[in-house]
Formats: C-alpha cells, sequence, structure tokens
C-alpha cells in the first residue's frame, strides 16, 4: 500500500526530536480543509520495493527513500496530506499546495491548544510521515516537542502500529546521547509522543558543501554516536535512519543527541523481524548495501550509515553521489568511495581505517558493535591528543643526545689541550736536540779544519768539505780564513767572497756557537756559526745550515697521530655516553608513558618489567600506587568489598558479652537494642585512614 504524500519539511527555531505533526485539543472548532490544487511538481509515494526503477528528482534531497510517479489520481492522498498537517481539533496553517519545496509553509495566527496537560505553541517542522510542535509542560514548567502522526497515516494499521510500538520503544531509551521520550498516547485516535525539545541545530545545518569539520570535532561526535547506538541495539532497536538531519548538536558544545526512530526496526522478544523484508526505508545517501537490497538488518547498518556521516564531517562532501536513485544505489552496492587521504592528506591514519572499516560492503566487515567503533575512535581521539600535545609541548633534547654531546665536548678539550701541550713540548724537545747537535757538529767541523785553515792548505779544506757535503744532509757549509773570506763552501760561487751571515731569527749562542733561524727561498734553516781557533788563536770560521724541513715533517706527524688518537678517544667516549644515556632515557620514557595511563584514569596499567637495580624499586612504587588508586576507586564507586563488615548478628554478641561484664552497659544496650532500631553496621577500608590497618600502611 501507498504511504501518502511526502511534504517538505519546515525549518525549526529549536532542534526537536524526528519530525512529526501534532494534534490539537480536543475543544477547538473544526474547520474543513481547503482543496488542494493539483501539484506543480510530481507527487513522492514511498517506495516499497527491493527494486529501484526511478530516479529521484533531486540527488541532496535527505527526504526519505522515495521513486516518483506522475499519476494525477493521487491528488486525493496530497489532500490526505494537507489534512495530516492539523491537530485533531483544526488546521493549524492555511492550506497550501503539496509540493516538493524547502520553504516553509506560512502560518496563521493560531489559538494555544490542549493536548493531555501540554500547552500547544507553536509547529516546528512538518515531515513526510509526521509533525512536530512546541509544547508547554505547566506541571514542571518544561517545554517539550510533540510529534504526531498524519491523520491519514492513522488510517493504516501497519503506520499506526510501527509508530505506537517504535514510540514506546524510544521512550525505553535513556542515554545522554538520544533524545529522550517523556510520553507517548492517543488523542482523538491519534498517536503522539512527547520529547525532549533541544537547543541547538543539526548537524544538517552545521554541514556547508566543501567544508569539512576539525579532525578532532569529527572524532569527539563519532564517539557518542556510536554509544548512543550501541545503547538502542543492544535493546534490540536499529535507527535505519542515521544521517546529519537526524543528528542534534547542542548550542556551543559538541555535544550530540541521535533524533528520530520514526523508521527505526525493533527485533520482537522471540528475536523475529517486524519490518518485511524487500521493504526499502530510510534516506537514499546514507543507506547500506543491505538496505538497498531490501534484505535482513541489524546494528552493523547503522555503522555504515555512521561511516557515511564521518566521511562527510571530515571531507565536506558525500562518499557516494548519483544523477539517480538508481545510479546513487550502484554506486552504494558496487563501488567504494574516494579515498579520504586524497581528499585531506591530514586525517591520521588510524581514522581512515575506522572509516573505511564502517563503510565496508559486507556487515561482517565492519564493527560488530557500536562500542567497538567507540573504542576504536576513542584510540584515535587519545593519538590526536597526544600528537597535539607533542606539538605543543616545549621541544627537549633527548638524555641520550644531551649526554654524548656533552662529554664528547668534554673530553674533545680536554684531547686537545692535552694534546697542545704536549706536541709544543715535544716540538721543543726536537728543536733543542737538533739546537745540540747542531752546535756539536760545527765545533767538529772547526777542530778538524783548525790544522790546514792554519796552514792555509785550502786545497785539503774544499776536500773534507766535499766529503762531508756526500755524507751529511747539510744545506750549507761554509768555511772562510781569519779575514773572513770564504775559502771553501758548498756553494761555488760564495768562494773568494767576503762572508756575510743571513739575516735571520737569533736563536742564542750555545758552547761558542752561535744559532739563527732563516729563510733560503721558502725553507727555514736552522744556522750555527763558530771560530776555528787553534792555540786561543782565531785562523778562520765555520758556517753550516741545517734544513728544518726534516724536523717539520717529525712534528707534523706527531700531530697527526695526536689527533687521530683524540677523535678515537672522543668517539669512543660519545658512543659509550650515547649507549649509557639510551639504558637510562628507556625506563624514564617508560615510567613517563605509565604516568600518562594513570593520567588518563587506567589505573589497571602496570609496569611489568623486573629488574634489580633503582629503576626496578621506582617500577615496584609505581605498581602499588597503581594499585592504591586503583582499590581507592572502586571504593569510591561502591565495588570494593570492605575489610572488615560488623552484621547485626556480631554486634549482638558483642552486646550479649557486654552484659555480662557491665550491668549498667547491659541495660542500655538492652534499651537501644529493644528500641526497634537496626542496628549499625560498621565498615572500616583503606579509604577509612585507620592507622591499625596494616595494608593502609603498606599503601601508604
Amino acid at each position: 500500500m501507498a504511504a501518502p504524500v511526502a511534504a517538505p519539511v519546515a525549518p525549526a527555531a529549536s532542534v526537536a526530536a524526528p519530525l512529526a505533526s501534532a494534534p490539537p485539543a480536543s475543544t477547538a472548532p473544526t474547520t474543513p480543509p481547503t482543496p488542494v490544487p493539483p501539484p506543480s511538481k510530481p507527487i513522492t509515494r514511498r517506495f516499497e520495493s527491493p527494486i529501484i526503477n526511478e530516479p529521484a528528482d533531486d540527488d541532496d534531497d535527505d527526504s526519505e527513500f522515495a521513486a516518483t510517479h506522475f499519476d494525477p489520481s493521487l491528488q486525493a492522498e496530497a489532500e490526505a496530506a494537507f489534512r495530516a498537517a492539523t491537530l485533531p481539533g483544526g488546521p493549524l496553517i492555511p492550506p497550501v499546495p503539496v509540493v516538493r519545496s524547502g520553504a516553509p509553509s506560512p502560518q496563521a495566527d493560531m489559538p494555544v491548544r490542549q493536548v493531555g496537560r501540554y500547552e500547544i505553541r507553536e509547529r516546528l517542522g512538518r515531515g513526510g510521515m509526521a509533525s512536530v510542535f512546541k509544547a508547554h509542560d505547566p506541571g514542571i514548567g518544561r517545554d517539550v516537542a510533540i510529534k504526531f502522526l498524519h491523520a491519514s497515516l492513522c488510517e493504516d494499521e501497519e503506520y499506526r502500529a510501527r509508530f505506537l510500538r517504535e514510540a514506546r520503544a524510544s521512550g525505553g531509551l535513556s542515554h545522554p546521547n538520544i533524545v529522550t521520550v517523556h510520553d507517548v498516547g492517543e488523542i482523538d485516535g491519534r498517536p503522539y509522543m512527547a520529547m525532549e525539545l533541544l537547543d541547538g541545530e543539526s548537524l544538517a545545518d552545521v554541514l556547508e558543501p566543501g567544508k569539512p569539520l576539525p579532525i578532532r570535532d569529527v572524532v569527539v561526535m563519532s564517539i557518542q554516536l556510536a554509544r548512543a547506538l550501541d545503547y538502542s541495539h543492544k535493546r534490540g532497536i536499529v535507527h535505519r535512519d542515521i544521517k546529519p538531519g537526524n543528528i542534534a548538536r547542542s548550542k556551543g558544545t559538541l555535544d550530540i543527541k541521535v533524533m528520530d526512530f520514526g523508521i527505526a526496526h525493533m527485533e520482537s522478544s522471540k528475536g523475529e523481524q517486524r519490518t518485511r523484508v524487500g521493504d526499502v526505508l530510510g534516506t537514499p545517501q546514507y543507506m547500506s548495501p543491505e538496505q538497498i537490497n531490501g534484505e535482513k538488518i541489524d546494528g552493523r547498518a547503522d555503522l555504515f550509515s555512521v561511516g557515511i556521516v564521518m566521511y562527510q564531517m571530515l571531507t565536506g562532501q558525500r562518499p557516494f553521489t548519483g544523477d539517480s536513485v538508481v545510479n546513487l544505489a550502484l554506486k552504494i552496492a558496487k563501488e567504494e568511495p574516494t579515498p579520504l587521504n586524497k581528499l585531506r592528506p591530514n586525517i591520521p591514519a588510524s581514522l581512515r581505517r575506522v572509516v573505511d572499516r564502517c563503510l565496508a560492503k559486507a556487515p561482517d566487515d565492519r564493527f560488530p558493535s557500536g562500542a567497538e567503533l567507540a573504542d576504536a575512535l576513542t584510540r584515535v581521539l587519545a593519538e590526536i591528543d597526544e600528537e597535539s600535545q607533542a606539538v605543543d609541548r616545549p621541544r627537549i633534547i633527548p638524555l641520550r643526545v644531551k649526554w654524548t654531546a656533552m662529554m664528547a665536548a668534554i673530553v674533545a678539550i680536554v684531547m686537545a689541550i692535552t694534546c697542545t701541550i704536549i706536541l709544543d713540548r715535544q716540538y721543543g724537545a726536537m728543536m733543542q736536540q737538533v739546537a745540540d747537535s747542531g752546535a756539536a757538529l760545527t765545533r767538529f767541523i772547526a777542530v778538524q779544519n783548525a790544522t790546514p785553515a792554519l796552514a792555509e792548505d785550502w786545497v785539503t779544506v774544499d776536500v773534507l768539505l766535499a766529503e762531508m757535503m756526500k755524507t751529511r744532509d747539510f744545506q750549507s757549509l761554509t768555511l772562510s780564513d781569519k779575514d773572513n773570506i770564504v775559502r771553501a763552501s758548498s756553494n761555488a760561487d760564495a768562494v773568494g767572497k767576503a762572508y756575510q751571515t743571513p739575516s735571520g731569527e737569533v736563536l742564542g749562542e750555545l758552547g761558542g756557537v752561535k744559532r739563527t733561524r732563516y729563510l733560503v727561498g721558502r725553507e727555514p734553516v736552522l744556522g750555527f756559526e763558530t771560530a776555528i781557533t787553534y792555540n786561543d788563536k782565531v785562523v778562520g770560521h765555520v758556517a753550516l745550515g741545517l734544513p728544518e724541513r726534516p724536523l717539520e715533517s717529525v712534528a707534523r706527524l706527531s700531530r697527526t697521530l695526536m689527533a687521530i688518537l683524540a677523535l678515537v678517544t672522543v668517539l669512543a667516549v660519545a658512543i659509550a655516553m650515547y649507549v649509557v644515556g639510551n639504558w637510562f632515557s628507556r625506563p624514564i620514557k617508560l615510567m613517563n608513558e605509565a604516568l600518562g595511563e594513570i593520567a588518563r584514569g587506567r589505573y589497571a596499567f602496570r609496569i611489568r618489567e623486573q629488574r634489580k637495580d633503582e629503576f626496578g624499586l621506582l617500577y615496584a612504587a609505581f605498581d602499588q600506587m597503581a594499585q592504591a588508586l586503583q582499590d581507592r576507586q572502586a571504593l569510591t564507586a561502591g565495588q570494593s568489598k570492605p575489610e572488615t563488615i560488623r552484621t547485626t548478628a556480631a554486634l549482638a554478641a558483642a552486646a550479649a558479652k557486654g552484659k555480662s561484664a557491665s550491668g549498667s552497659g547491659s541495660k542500655e544496650g538492652s534499651r537501644s537494642s529493644s528500641s526497634g532500631k537496626p542496628a549499625t553496621v560498621i565498615r572500616t577500608d583503606r579509604s577509612a585512614g585507620s592507622s591499625k590497618d596494616p595494608s593502609n600502611d603498606r599503601n601508604r
């Protein structure tokens, strides 16, 4: 049987529970409805076949799943739909043409109606099956929303029974994220329900195309949605129409409430399915594949719709779109949506996996329950918060890096100072050795050539110098007479000329030998000069030049070896300190994570690692602290057993002993026991802080 005409939903000033119509007081005068003119657009008929073969005239329409027909005979249904928009006592609004339009119908001035104890104030919205009115309960001074089933649908026993059955089912749901149903009843044969009136807006009003919501806000609201659905699923109620328009967000907060259980599926006590297989109910863009196919559904169908809503909140667009209902249905049943990371790359991978699992085509591939979905989203939220805290937290230098850099720098400085001193001392020692050797060699040459120089036998002197130049690595060797004329020299051009001492740095005199440093070209040379004497008579002079290059080579080699030694030492210390720092930082990191678990209220967390050092003692102390906090939490919740409970019988026994010990005490005890007052139950536990409790001392 075709359902009546679906009319547009008027925008509500306050977000109420699922949209429907409300009846007026029976005392109000009845005004006959004005005939409705022929519809200017196709009239929609409720679709009850699992085969979808007619296009919808608007892909973005969030109305219930409907097929479009052009049958003029539906004029009567249009008139019935208008009659459904009236309260039992008369119409609240003037008659308007029934067209698919988002514009609200104009309202005429209307008197206050009375429905039971509720005073009808104004109409909030109108849907295809019902209308919602704002009402006031004067008994407790509370505004409520009252939903009435359309009058034309009241004639259909199936719709009537479904409305009443599922209204009562919604009334049995008491959850902070589900709109509360206060009352269910009938007036003039019209069923109605009174429910919580919300101050806020629906997610459909919040969501704008191309404007995604903050990731953390999406996760927070999705956790509440999953918990609300898990609560209803455990009570045998499947919503079947989860969409942004049926999710209300409280004004200025992230608190949400699920609304409109108007087409919810409710399992009977025997588990039989109330809805016929083949019925297709819901909003096309948010249906699960099994809803599209008219198959048997369970709570996992709602989780598919949750995945679509999450996808839309995260990306600003629906995962499935089509230019017709058939095209849309095929995409939902067969095609995968565009990956989230392509539309919003900064979505965490864990959240993408949750959404993808919700959108799995096969129900068995989705989360088995809303509780597991909520748990998965809670882990995602913790991950997001930890990353946010890591970004906001001041950047630190890890201990292993800090200790490594510190010790490496200290060792490098020490090695640099030490090597500099050692090399300087070493070079000074080598210079002294060369100076001593050069001075001794110069004196030896002077003594050896004293007799030839005295006899002015310069040929012999020249031969001796030539032999010395062959066997010694001398830079220069010059012998001059007493008049300072060069008689023999390694430089043949200087022979016969007056000897000139090379200009350079004077290094001093050692044993009668004058030492200098000068340059020949670019090469440094150590010069040694001394007089040739015979019986204390000067008969000539000897000048010896030794190249400083070999000495520089030795010093350079020493510096290289010392630098290598210093570098190896610094690297060894750095590696050792990195290992030690890492060894220390790992238990510190573990303790930090453990404290984070406690900060999040997870008192059951324990550090299971066993160590035989100070960290082991720290771990044990942490576990004791966590156990004490867990015990205190259990005691606060009234879940832990008292350590000592004195029952009435125990008190009676104590009173009997007291009677035999003290007559006055016995009389007072008798009067107390005979007064009819219950005996006091004394409870002693760790929270009492008794100093006599040994476990209390242990926990402290």
